[in-house]
């Protein structure tokens, strides 16, 4: 009997032993959990270096493993990164940027002025065709060294003062340097690096865990420089085919948040989303608007090229194609019967004298059904209007094309760099005051500065998209 009881006892400790251990687990995992983050990106082949990061979503996960020297605070406000301080003239044509002390990459070595230097360098040589280049000519003799019409050590744009601290001179007053540091073209990578998947050399918060068919996962950088502030230990970016299988993604709870600038919400869900208590709209200054071929014979006619751009109902398409608080640049009166006949007959006219009724105005799309439905919108108003042939299509040539351009600041006039670079041959002689400025001289029609819609579960905290774009996943709590 006492042979029983003992062995009666030794079975029931076991058993609170066992029960302990699988409590201790299911706490671990529910503390791992809360560490992890996962979300649903496009799949397709990632350009990992940031220099030539050319898009919103592979600048959405370039900046997950790189950051620059500042960064929009959830305020919306610029916050020094791996900046320590940043000085700027009077008459802000010189900027001096001293870097942090003790910045590390990912592999434990240090990051210098001359990573920096030399990664804003290589965006300036012409043999690397960098489509980011022409965002920097407003550094001092940046064009002419991408001209190959100045050698690089006669180039005095950008210098090294001292082992922490860069100058960089301007061609013109750049109030808003600091703002542009925050774009992803602007970070650094390491010097006489590759950019290897398998190796990857980061400077931010996470670095390169796996890279994989199906998803992309990321894991802590302990020698980031903030690594205490990251609660977030995993990510897990979802390779996933479209976009209406990762919003289902969301729906089903297997990603924590969906939206730009990872993947954007499908226009087929965009009005049932848009009454979710999880959808969230972020302001951003990414511009969409209408660049023209003024070689067409239709919109060579200045007087044409105005009536078409005033029946733009760009309102209509922020609030009902769009379904978020995206906001049109200019601000348009309603028209009037009075003044909408006073254009028909003003555009009949010029049709019919320069014998244009049967010619067609093609219409380009970036590829995407958001895109399409606009240039549709707008394009059923110079029909319905002015019984002008349209077509509509995603590739080629064409009069018309729907573009949508990025610098990260909250500059509008910003949209600047793309005019000057696509229609003024990269000449700063002329500066602009505002959009309308803009509009009057470079045959543009600006349609809206875009809102940035996302699904979050509201166990998620501190989601944010900056007025660059950017989201960082480093910020986020997950209870």
């Amino acid at each position: 009997m006492k042979k029983f009881f003992k062995l009666f006892l030794m079975l029931m400790a076991l058993t609170l032993v066992a029960c302990s251990n699988n409590k201790k687990e299911k706490k671990d995992e529910t503390k791992t959990s809360n560490t992890e983050i996962t979300t649903a990106i496009k799949k397709q082949e990632y350009n990992l270096d940031p220099k030539l990061s050319n898009s919103l979503n592979n600048d959405a996960v370039v900046s997950q493993l790189f950051e620059g020297l500042t960064e929009y605070s959830s305020h919306g406000k610029i916050a020094l990164n791996q900046a320590e301080n940043i000085e700027k003239s009077e008459d802000f044509k010189k900027w001096k940027i001293t870097l942090r002390k003790n910045l590390k990459w990912s592999d434990g070595s240090d990051i210098t002025v001359e990573d920096y230097v030399k990664s804003w360098l290589s965006i300036l040589s012409s043999e690397n065709k960098n489509p980011n280049a022409f965002k920097l000519f407003f550094i001092k003799d940046a064009k002419t060294i991408y001209d190959g019409k100045a050698k690089l050590k006669e180039f005095n744009g950008i210098k090294i003062l001292d082992k922490n601290t860069i100058e960089v001179n301007m061609e013109y007053p750049v109030k808003n340097f600091d703002e542009i540091l925050s774009n992803v073209f602007m970070f650094p990578t390491k010097k006489d690096t590759k950019i290897e998947k398998e190796n990857l050399i980061t400077n931010s918060a996470f670095k390169i865990k796996s890279y994989g068919d199906e998803e992309i996962v990321l894991e802590k950088n302990e020698n980031y420089w903030d690594n205490v502030n990251t609660k977030v230990k995993k990510v897990t970016l979802k390779l996933v085919e479209n976009d209406i299988l990762a919003y289902q993604l969301f729906d089903l709870k297997q990603v924590d948040f969906f939206g730009l600038p990872f993947y954007e919400i499908p226009y087929e869900r965009r009005a049932d989303s848009s009454k979710k208590p999880e959808f969230l709209n972020f302001k951003t200054n990414i511009f969409e608007f209408l660049s023209l071929d003024t070689k067409n014979e239709i919109l060579k006619n200045e007087t044409l090229r105005k009536d078409l751009e005033t029946v733009i109902d760009s309102k209509f398409i922020a609030e009902f194609v769009l379904y978020n608080n995206s906001t049109p640049l200019i601000a348009k009166e309603q028209l009037l019967s009075e003044k909408l006949a006073k254009l028909k007959e003003e555009v009949e006219g010029i049709i019919n004298s320069s014998k244009l009724q049967e010619k067609i105005i093609t219409l380009k799309y970036n590829g995407t059904k958001l895109s399409e439905r606009v240039l549709a919108s707008l394009s059923k108003e110079w029909i319905d209007k002015y019984k002008i042939k349209v077509s509509i299509k995603n590739e080629g040539e064409s009069a018309v094309t729907h573009s949508t351009f990025n610098i990260g600041t909250t500059d509008e006039t910003d949209i600047k760099y793309y005019i000057n670079h696509y229609y003024q041959n990269d000449d700063f002689s002329k500066m602009y005051e505002s959009v309308e400025d803009l509009q009057k001289e470079n045959f543009i029609f600006p349609l809206y500065k875009r809102s940035f819609s996302v699904l979050v579960h509201n166990n998620i905290q501190g989601l944010y998209v900056s007025p660059n774009g950017t989201l960082l996943i480093k910020n986020l709590l997950k209870q």
